[in-house]
């Protein structure tokens, strides 16, 4: 297993769902503290300009967003599945789910509250970050957002009735994908107690919450920019010669996120599968590195 670098913060649901499948999977890995807003001067080389967090690094190989982190790590360390039963479009679709419409319902929540207590800085960065949104003005959703988040965690109780965890009886991507927007909710304690009235629900909680990280170490930024410019990237040339829009390899593109954090990342295209873009670039501090995206969730246009 080579060594495995997270770049992260504490307080990161995206995070958080990671840590969860380390935990299960029993990884080994380094934790890098990365800032909470922008700017990120030691992550930016990295990713070439993507922002978000978490972002996993072996070596000069960057995976940016949790989609592309969990198929990686899950290649790396097939066992134990977090695909339990062979129920891969199920788990699949369950944290498209949570991402997509879970989580999103939670944030008005609990900023509902402490809006007014959240540093001027970080409203700047996050109305930034959502391009043409004033973060500041999030809480006035939170009657609608409350509304399908106590729809959205009654689903979950109503699932866990019968069975420990989301697919059964093993935890799966879907337990980690749907324990994270839950675990959220604890950063304000009227919006958790949404989530605490419903008793199977909190019972599943408290026993993903039990798993904690796995074997993990810090890890300084700075050694982990060394890292990558003592590495070579280890991608191999993979072009899908069925790609449906034709793209070859060597092709200039850049890679967006299509519902966020629209900031554009750069590269020569080195991978290109069903499921992953991959783009190598370089980097004049430290080399090439290549940068790893899901293609579902995502904007490729030449560049």
């Amino acid at each position: 297993m080579p060594e495995i670098i997270l770049h992260q913060y504490a307080t990161s649901p995206f995070s958080e769902k990671i840590r969860k499948i380390f935990a299960h999977k029993k990884i080994n890995w380094r934790s890098v503290e990365q800032p909470v807003i922008m700017p990120k001067p030691k992550l930016v080389p990295l990713t070439g300009g993507y922002r978000r967090i978490p972002v996993m690094q072996i070596g000069a190989d960057v995976w940016c967003d949790t989609g592309i982190i969990i198929r990686k790590i899950d290649e790396l360390k097939p066992e134990p599945t977090i695909y339990p039963g062979g129920l891969t479009a199920a788990a699949d679709a369950m944290n498209q789910w949570a991402d997509r419409r879970v989580f999103w319902s939670t944030t008005p929540v609990i900023f509902e509250k402490l809006g007014a207590m959240v540093p001027k800085a970080f409203i700047e960065d996050r109305s930034k970050m959502m391009q043409g949104t004033d973060f500041g003005a999030i809480a006035r959703s939170a009657p609608d957002s409350r509304n399908q988040l106590r729809a959205f965690l009654e689903i979950l109780d109503r699932q866990l009735a019968t069975s420990p965890f989301l697919l059964g009886d093993s935890f799966s991507l879907a337990d980690a994908a749907c324990f994270n927007p839950v675990w959220f909710l604890r950063a304000e304690p009227n919006a958790f107690g949404l989530a605490q009235k419903f008793t199977n629900l909190m019972r599943w909680f408290e026993r993903i919450d039990a798993m904690g990280y796995g074997d993990v170490r810090a890890m300084d930024p700075d050694e982990a920019l060394k890292i990558a410019k003592d590495s070579a990237p280890a991608t191999a040339e993979n072009v899908d010669a069925h790609d449906p829009n034709e793209l070859k390899a060597g092709t200039r593109v850049s890679v967006t996120p299509d519902d966020y954090a629209f900031d554009p990342v750069t590269g020569r295209v080195v991978v290109s599968t069903i499921h992953e873009i991959a783009i190598e670039r370089e980097v004049p501090e430290l080399g090439k590195i290549v940068n790893h995206f899901p293609k579902i969730g995502f904007r490729i246009a030449a560049a």
